[in-house]
């Protein structure tokens, strides 16, 4: 008795066979650039952003260096001038407004993500903000393009993959019937879930090359820093994302061709499975999280706090008046740190609310994203690209503790009624973004591609009955 063909062996023909298919080829061809297109244009963006914050954090510099100029110049006896960098007061509010930077991750040019909604860069100063100040320089996007989204790799890996599979694997066996073929192959010392999964395996293998291999020329074309600390791991975990994805698709074509319908039927229920997973679910959980968590309006909130301040404000108008007024009363200063205070307390409740409800609504949206494994892949290579919600609370949170070290400093100094020096100038608090250690990454990641592994398992079990079912698929 002859042994059985194994998976292996078909997986290996069908390899040389895809080779040869020229429409096999133009697919994967078209899908290749267009994703080292993707990258390029996601590079473009986090170029972008980057070379804005490396002009504002140069701004910053020059103006510190030409104030510690300043005061190294000034007669230290002199009375203060407008706009005096030894002016404590003008100084917090104006003179030594620093930029608090989000920087893009190394791999950023993978998606947009959050990038385009809120601010990358941020003023700080003494100054009681009621609402973040965006940097100028820091790029916006239009109405249009936030609500078609970004041609970026995210873009086609969530979408576009699922459709190439769906193209190279709705006809396993269906083509095979359909051709005359099926009959005469399992006539041959090989079973039918060995000829299914073999064919099967080497589409995946084949798309997997591709898809890793364009992605990584699309990331070194795009200018993906590559040589940060643990940027290859982030790599590694783009690359196991990816693979686990396009593996999904694969099983649910298994399970489809196991059905034993043609190939139109097949062609129609994997796209309509892809509607479901990639549009529809998506779609009603962005309605089910504005219904339950409706986005807080940040105007109507500042309003809200600036009528519970407004007296306040008023009242520190009053006293700081105008930065060119020379006669200012000798505890102007103090009187200042005062009524900023106040206004802290004042307008400290309502905002708190407003980053209380973001946060109720960033984590049911965290909840959701496991009703579809396209939602679980686009956070995923959101989180990977660094330009995730969370990340963006985190630099919030970080800005906030940042600006109570400021005003900390001047305070102190204001209290006093010392005017700065130079050594001051140095001493001047700034911010670096910490970025959250590695692990937590690898457990968002670990789970994720747990549960899409789970699910290709699953559709594997479901499709074995029908696979096992030999010559049934010849009718």
């Amino acid at each position: 008795m002859r042994a059985h063909t194994t998976l292996w062996q078909i997986a290996r023909l069908e390899w040389r066979i895809l080779r040869r298919e020229r429409s096999v080829v133009a697919v994967l061809a078209l899908f290749a650039i267009l994703l080292v297109i993707a990258a390029w244009t996601g590079g473009r963006e986090a170029a972008h952003l980057r070379a804005a914050q490396e002009r504002s954090r140069a701004e910053f510099n020059a103006r510190m260096a030409a104030h510690h100029h300043v005061v190294e110049t000034l007669d230290t006896t002199a009375p203060l001038q407008a706009e005096d960098p030894r002016d404590p007061v003008w100084m917090g509010q104006v003179g030594a407004e620093t930029i608090a930077i989000l920087p893009p991750a190394p791999l950023a040019p993978i998606a947009l993500g959050q990038r385009a909604l809120l601010p990358q860069s941020v003023r700080v100063s003494t100054s009681v903000h009621l609402t973040a100040a965006r940097e100028t320089d820091s790029p916006m996007s239009g109405p249009t393009r936030l609500a078609t989204g970004t041609f970026d790799p995210s873009f086609l890996f969530v979408v576009l993959l699922p459709l190439v599979v769906i193209a190279l694997s709705y006809e396993l066996l269906a083509g095979e019937r359909e051709r005359g073929t099926l009959a005469m192959l399992l006539s041959q010392p090989i079973t039918q879930r060995s000829l299914v999964l073999g064919k099967a395996l080497a589409r995946a293998v084949l798309v997997s090359l591709v898809t890793l291999l364009s992605g990584l020329i699309g990331l070194w074309l795009a200018g993906a820093d590559l040589s940060a600390p643990s940027a290859w791991l982030h790599v590694l975990w783009y690359a196991l994302l990816l693979v686990a994805w396009a593996f999904i698709w694969f099983t649910a074509a298994v399970a489809v061709n196991s059905r034993g319908g043609n190939s139109a039927s097949n062609a129609l229920a994997l796209i309509g499975i892809w509607l479901v997973v990639v549009v529809v679910i998506p779609g009603l959980s962005a309605v089910a999280v504005d219904s339950v968590y409706p986005a807080p309006s940040a105007i109507e909130l500042i309003s809200e706090a600036r009528e519970a301040a407004q007296e306040i404000e008023s009242e520190l108008n009053d006293v700081t008046g105008r930065h060119d007024d020379t006669n200012k009363r000798a505890d102007y200063g103090e009187r200042v740190v005062a009524i900023q205070n106040r206004l802290a307390a004042r307008s400290a409740p309502v905002l708190d609310e407003l980053r209380e409800r973001r946060s109720e609504r960033r984590h049911f949206m965290e909840r959701l994203q496991y009703i579809s494994p396209a939602i679980v892949v686009a956070r995923a290579l959101e989180d990977i690209a660094g330009a995730d919600a969370a990340r963006h609370a985190e630099f919030e949170a970080q800005v906030e503790a940042y600006h109570k070290t400021l005003r900390a400093f001047f305070s102190e100094r204001i209290v006093r009624r010392a005017k700065l020096t130079a050594d001051d100038l140095d001493q001047l608090p700034t911010m670096t973004f910490k970025n959250a250690p590695e692990s937590a990454l690898a457990g968002r990641m670990a789970i994720r591609l747990l549960l899409l592994t789970s699910l290709a398992l699953l559709l594997l079990g479901l499709a074995r009955p029908g696979l096992s079912s030999i010559g049934r698929l010849t009718r």
